[in-house]
């Protein structure tokens, strides 16, 4: 029976894994991922010490019977800032300074790698503790919203490395931070309806569900279609280096050819429409409409 259990935690992180490492076009070392995700599965002390010295200064029992917001200031505090602070090192040191990481896709990967390394422990003690009806549940809310957590941070560690190699400081910076907010409030707020409805009276536990699922399924379709995207960003920005639409400097800086294809039919599926004056309209990486300004508010390329 333990072998069942075991396998039922495991399943789920091993396909989610695999469902990211796929969407990945230039696949990525396979010893890099097996460091970053053995990385995140020994995360689980350091955090586990946070949190429990946290909860015994901070009992989230105390605040329950204040409502959703005090329980929300607590798991921001009590287990997001524990969990996606210690998967952000991970994602941090291992993934975006590592030399492997030369597309944008790549940062998801890797933040998905760490994130479900994590996962993958801690869903191995509660289905040991529970049985297979927590595998079940776990592995189509839990494994799940780890993942988008992971995918949402990957995604802003994307943006931020475009506007590193853009040498835009300003969109670095912004989305460095946004990195590790955005995954710790979604987090927080997903921890927090379902502590709200575990603690709390029938209609209490109806009316923090509710929001809860709508929150959950809004949450995975965006990391869905950030996933297809920022794949496609890979391979927009790989194309567009090996077809000399973009170049890269002595220092490593990403910028538009405009000698290389300065005229075309201005769809954003192809190079970027030039017009008089060279104004760049469509952005090489995204192909999102740029005009006024230096860099693309999408994704952060220097288009001018």
């Amino acid at each position: 029976m333990a072998t069942i259990l075991l396998c039922a935690a495991i399943i789920p992180v091993i396909f989610l894994c695999l469902f990211i490492y796929l969407k990945d076009p230039h696949k990525e070392p396979k010893g890099l991922l097996a460091l970053i995700f053995f990385m995140g599965f020994v995360s689980i002390i350091p955090i586990l010490i946070g949190e429990l010295v946290f909860a015994a200064i901070f009992p989230l029992e105390a605040v329950v019977p204040y409502g959703l917001i005090p329980i929300f200031l607590n798991t921001f505090f009590g287990v997001a800032l524990f969990e996606e602070g210690f998967k952000w090192l991970i994602t941090m040191f291992f993934g975006y300074k590592n030399e492997a990481f030369d597309e944008v896709y790549d940062i998801i990967v890797y933040a998905v790698f760490a994130s479900l390394g994590f996962a993958c422990f801690e869903n191995i003690g509660y289905v040991l503790q529970s049985g297979l009806g927590t595998a079940f549940t776990r592995a189509l809310v839990s494994i799940p919203g780890h993942t988008c957590f992971a995918i949402t941070m990957g995604y802003f560690f994307s943006k931020a490395k475009i506007g590193q190699l853009s040498g835009n400081k300003k969109i670095y910076t912004k989305n460095m931070i946004l990195s590790i907010l955005v995954p710790m409030v979604i987090h927080s707020a997903y921890d927090a309806f379902l502590f709200n409805a575990s603690y709390g009276t029938v209609t209490v536990a109806i009316a923090s569900l509710v929001p809860f699922f709508i929150l959950f399924l809004i949450m995975v379709v965006i990391c869905f279609i950030v996933v297809q995207k920022t794949a496609n960003i890979q391979q927009n920005l790989s194309t567009n280096l090996q077809s000399g639409n973009i170049v890269r400097n002595d220092q490593g800086i990403l910028y538009y050819n405009y000698q290389n294809n300065i005229s075309n039919d201005g769809n954003s599926d192809s190079a970027p429409s030039v017009p008089s004056g060279r104004e760049i309209v469509y952005c090489p990486i995204c192909g999102k409409y740029v005009r006024g300004s230096n860099f693309c508010g999408r994704c952060g390329f220097k288009v001018k």
